[in-house]
């Protein structure tokens, strides 16, 4: 009886392990499909189930994917590993990639200077007579150079086919609404146009189409791999669950919940596709969303489990150690850049400013290529704002040498763009202004960037000024500047806190500027400069005579450092500038005489908490005209407490030190920092140098609320002097402002 158990239990052991011997068979024999969904910030959950494939033996044969699942598939059919893409996309500083421009220190000199006294962001472009407006959010351009870093190398290929794993990615046509398959060309182009998710990134054109995110048609794209050739297939969903129907309250939400509604029935339609022994995976990821970008890493646990829970199913397609092995030895793939480049060019075939980008960068044929420095190079050129993009790849010259080929593509709202900014303030005793300020520019004159810009003022200052901006020299960091101003503003003579009298100041004249700017941070500039000045008499007694008009002409030599990280809120960096001014009879100047001018402001942070200490300064001989060497005081934040441009004089002397708490978190898309900020300040001006002292200075403090809208900062706020003066502020401007106040 014994004996005849045992020869069962040998019989069923020998079943069960042929039984086992003939499934790894029939695997190792498989060609096995994976196919990885959209989702968003979801889709880190395909690196989990990356991990669980790979412990279980499970090679893959072939790769498709959408939108994120082109991310994660395409690094994983080039050649990365699962540890490798989870740090890649764990290291991702999502909040730097969702906003686009350049960092305000990398920017060029002359986009410094242009910007800071327009605090809008949004510009508008003029091209065949048409206005054109920004189409997205985020160009992505950071996310374009990102994809650029992971594929280097990796992605130049005949044929997707030709990768590790065979691969393809979906995006969307929106001309036809039809899907685009790519599985050739270049990688990263593919992959970027597949997760060009709409009103967010920007969509991708190629060959004559405009593509944005494949999830808008297919964004399961199991018939994809289907035409791929294989046996069996492995199917990730991480598609966002649709919002209760009670939480679905404003437009935006109902457009949004009809369209994942749309995607969503599309999605079942792909499903039905799957056959008996395909495998879907589901990971559950609770309230992570698909805009969760910066807890998205959170999701690998989420697909390592949706995996776990499938295990036996996934283990059907497992094969042995030996098979597993070779098959890795051909999946993983690393690339090292070559040590040297043969050439470094730069395409000019989509844009007019190519030398611009070309003066730019560091890298030399001949040399090492260093890819941080390239994409900082990139990076900076692109903070001109004339740019819808600007890429690169490596590419080999007609003998085979290796290279570097840079693509700037010109900005898509056409080469005449406009801006305004707005300030706004008022005291609430009566005393209120505003400026409007409109900026017109007509870029890319040459080829190095020369470009015409007007700026007209309405308001507080009735102003037009034009100039033209010509950068020259082999790196282009010679400059000349020729301009012309004329501006009017009605300014009060205030005694005692009364105003006694107004006068119309008016000015017009012209400068012609030289100057080199050293790297983005330094500019060293000589000009030029002739103007007459008159102030007529509007509101007073006839004691308060009309001032005869005034001619001054000099030469002025400046100096500019900017590291500043933002002149709305800042919260790094230094700016400094200095100016001194020679005028001279032989140039056209009334009297001899000399002015000088110095403006600092720098910022410290730690955590959520800035100090930004500054001050201002404006010296002359009392020989000069007063009506060209003029300062104002008065504000907030500008000897708070006093109304806007009280105090007026030739000599000037301020300082301030301002602290501010941010209160809100950074979000992704749509930030809205709010402050709670308070001041200390002392300064006075005067109308002759020997009367300048510092015992005379006004102290004054203030406490405010500030908010960093799209249109501009908002301040509300309450000033006093220490002597009892007070006013309440609501103010539109930035904390640092053009000139010297």
């Amino acid at each position: 009886m014994e004996c005849t158990h045992w020869r069962q239990a040998a019989r069923g052991l020998l079943l069960l392990l042929a039984t086992c011997v003939s499934n790894l068979a029939h695997a190792e024999g498989e060609r096995i499909g994976l196919v990885l969904g959209g989702g968003g910030a979801r889709g880190a959950a395909h690196i989990g189930v990356l991990k669980v494939l790979e412990r279980e033996r499970i090679p893959i044969h072939a790769i498709t994917g959408t939108s994120v699942g082109s991310i994660v598939g395409g690094l994983y059919a080039a050649g990365y590993s699962p540890d490798e893409i989870e740090q890649a996309i764990g290291s991702i500083d999502w909040i730097d990639i969702f906003h686009d421009d350049t960092a305000r220190r990398e920017r060029p000199m002359r986009q410094k200077e242009t910007d800071i006294g327009i605090v809008a962001n949004l510009e508008v472009g003029l091209e065949d007579g048409n206005l054109r407006f920004p189409t997205t959010l985020v160009r992505g351009q950071k996310l374009g150079l990102w994809l650029r870093r992971m594929f280097l190398g990796r992605g130049k290929v005949e044929s997707f086919n030709d990768l590790p794993i065979a691969f393809r990615c979906v995006a969307t046509d929106i001309g036809e609404v039809k899907p685009v398959v790519f599985q050739s060309g270049d990688l990263a182009l593919a992959v970027r146009a597949s997760m060009a998710v709409p009103g967010a990134f920007a969509p991708v054109k190629h060959e004559g189409r405009v593509l944005v995110d494949g999830g808008v048609v297919n964004n399961i794209p199991i018939d994809v791999a289907r035409e791929m050739g294989v046996d069996r297939l492995i199917v990730v969903d991480v598609g966002q669950p649709l919002a209760p129907a009670e939480s679905v309250q404003s437009g935006v939400q109902v457009l949004v919940q009809m369209v994942s509604g749309m995607m969503r029935d599309r999605t079942q339609q792909s499903l039905s596709k799957m056959g008996s022994r395909d495998v879907l995976l589901r990971p559950e990821m609770g309230l992570l969303t698909s805009a969760s970008f910066q807890e998205a890493i959170e999701g690998v646990d989420a697909g390592e489990k949706a995996a776990l829970a499938a295990v036996e199913q996934l283990r059907e397609m497992s094969v042995s150690e030996a098979a597993y092995q070779t098959w890795q030895r051909t999946q993983r793939e690393s690339y090292s850049p070559p040590k040297t480049v043969a050439f470094v060019d730069v395409e000019a075939s989509q844009s007019a400013t190519s030398e611009f980008v070309h003066d730019r960068l560091s890298a030399k044929a001949g040399e090492p290529l260093d890819l941080k420095a390239l994409e900082n190079d990139i990076t900076g050129s692109f903070g001109r704002g004339t740019y819808e993009s600007i890429s690169y790849h490596m590419d080999t010259d007609e003998q085979g040498r290796p290279g570097v080929r840079v693509v700037p593509v010109d900005a898509s709202i056409g080469r005449t763009l406009f801006r305004a900014g707005l300030q706004i303030d008022d005291d609430f005793a009566g005393n209120s202004d505003y400026q409007l300020n409109l900026e017109g520019r007509v870029t890319s004159l040459t080829e190095k960037g020369g470009e015409w810009r007007t700026l007209v003022g309405l308001g507080r200052v009735l102003s037009i000024g034009t100039d033209v901006y010509l950068p020259f020299a082999q790196r282009g960091n010679w400059f000349v500047a020729p301009s012309i101003e004329y501006s009017a503003l009605n300014q009060p003579l205030v005694a005692e806190g009364d105003t006694v009298a107004q006068y119309r100041l008016t000015t017009y004249g012209g400068a012609f500027k030289i100057g080199r700017d050293i790297g983005d941070r330094l500019q060293l500039s000589t000009s030029l400069v002739r103007s007459r000045a008159r102030a007529d008499l509007k509101v007073g007694l006839p004691e308060f005579a009309e001032l005869d008009s005034e001619d001054v002409g000099g030469v002025e030599a400046g100096i500019l450092w900017d590291s500043l990280d933002n002149v709305r809120f800042p919260r790094h960096g230094m700016r400094t500038e200095i100016a001194y001014t020679m005028f001279d009879t032989s140039l056209g100047s009334d009297q001899d005489g000399d002015l000088l001018r110095v403006s600092f402001d720098k910022a410290y942070s730690f955590g959520r908490n800035t100090v930004m200490l500054g001050g201002r300064a404006s010296m002359s001989s009392d020989e000069t005209g007063a009506l060209q060497t003029l300062s104002t005081l008065g504000g907030l934040t500008f000897l708070s407490g006093l109304s806007e441009r009280e105090l007026i004089g030739t000599q000037m002397l301020f300082f301030r030190g301002i602290y501010y708490r941010r209160l809100t978190r950074q979000s992704l898309l749509f930030d809205l920092p709010v402050y709670l900020a308070g001041s200390l300040e002392a300064g006075n001006a005067w109308l002759d140098r020997s009367e300048v002292s510092t015992g005379d200075l006004i102290k004054a403090g203030s406490v405010f609320l500030g908010l960093d809208l799209p249109i501009g900062p908002l301040q509300l706020g309450y000033g006093r002097t220490f002597d009892g003066r007070d006013a309440v502020y609501l103010s539109f401007g930035s904390l640092v402002l053009p000139n010297y106040r």
